[in-house]
């Protein structure tokens, strides 16, 4: 069963994933819209990372993924091919 710790952690992480969201909606989606000199362009960075940002997560995590399933993969078949020179 869940401990109220982990619900708390839990909704925490929740309600940071909406403001997460919201915020990059906002972002990405309506503030090119707004003029330039609105003061609700100051708590924004510039659009252009709106679109440089994810795109660099995006990949540096492809690469850690794809990088960590070619290892495992030479791994094993070094792994499978000492078990089949043993068992003859």
């Amino acid at each position: 069963m869940s401990t109220g710790t982990d619900k708390a952690v839990g909704a925490v992480a929740f309600f940071a994933a909406i403001a997460i969201f919201v915020y990059y909606t906002l972002w990405s989606l309506v503030m090119p819209f707004v003029d330039e000199d609105h003061p609700l362009q100051n708590f924004f960075p510039p659009w252009e990372y709106a679109i440089r940002i994810p795109l660099i997560v995006l990949i540096v995590g492809l690469t850690v993924i794809l990088s960590f399933l070619g290892l495992t993969m030479a791994k094993s078949k070094n792994g499978s091919a000492g078990q089949t020179k043993k068992s003859k």
